[in-house]
């Protein structure tokens, strides 16, 4: 594959991983919060079962195009075997991974409730739900960011401009000390949907760069040859022309 292939694929990876945990977010809506009563929550989960478990295929698969564009721009710029590289895919296996428990927790919660299972409903909603809890929710904040090493593999190539490596440093430095401040103040936790906005936001940014790097160039007309200067070859008069003129 060509690297202009592979940079429009790497960024249509990372708008469908954008695309797909934004409709993860708002599917279902009007969630009811994890301190509802718990007829409440047995109602909302049972009338809008499908769309709960269609927000678990989206929590489980929606991050495997997101990591990818992460770890094709770790490729496209060379870093793959630099320690930040590394730490990329490091990072990119603990999202994976706490996504499909994300996504676990949400199925028991669905199939709990139709199966007659209250209390496993319960507790299965509480830990995916805030604000009160969401203890998956607040584990992604701690775990280590995926943009803070990725920006730091940005910052020693020249895929992208520099703009993109420093602010995702930046937005993977915020992710660590929202994170921390999460597990202690709800208000710190309710900004981590800002955060979360401004990372895909970001992705949506490079990915686009990507797709505008990828497109072939157009043809350039042919250089103009500077025109020679031609030589003026003395010729010889001929036997017949000297005849001529005498």
């Amino acid at each position: 594959m060509s690297s202009r292939a592979t940079k429009i694929w790497v960024a249509l990876s990372g708008i469908a991983g954008v695309a797909m945990l934004t409709a993860h977010f708002l599917i279902p809506a009007n969630v009811p919060g994890d301190n509802s009563p718990p007829g409440t929550i047995a109602q909302f989960v049972h009338h809008h079962h499908a769309a709960i478990l269609l927000t678990a295929w989206l929590q489980g698969f929606g991050p495997l195009p997101y990591v990818l564009f992460a770890l094709g721009v770790v490729y496209l710029a060379g870093g793959m075997t630099r320690f930040a590289g590394w730490v990329t895919l490091l990072a990119s296996a603990v999202i994976l991974t706490l996504s499909l428990i994300d996504a676990a927790f949400t199925i028991a919660a669905a199939q709990a409730v139709t199966g007659g299972h209250a209390a496993t409903a319960s507790v299965s909603f509480d830990l995916i739900d805030g604000p009160g809890n969401d203890a998956i929710g607040r584990v992604f904040l701690i775990a280590l960011p995926l943009l803070l090493p990725l920006g730091a593999v940005l910052l020693g190539s020249r895929l992208l401009p520099r703009a993109f490596g420093y602010t995702a440093v930046a937005l993977g430095a915020a992710s660590v000390i929202l994170g921390f401040a999460a597990l202690f103040s709800s208000a710190a936790f309710s900004l981590a949907i800002v955060l979360i906005i401004a990372e895909n936001l970001w992705v949506l940014a490079a990915a686009l760069v990507l797709m505008i790097l990828g497109k072939p160039e157009s043809a350039a007309p042919p250089p103009v040859q500077p025109a020679h200067a031609t030589r003026h070859v003395a010729t010889r008069p001929s036997v017949d022309d000297t005849l001529i003129h005498e």
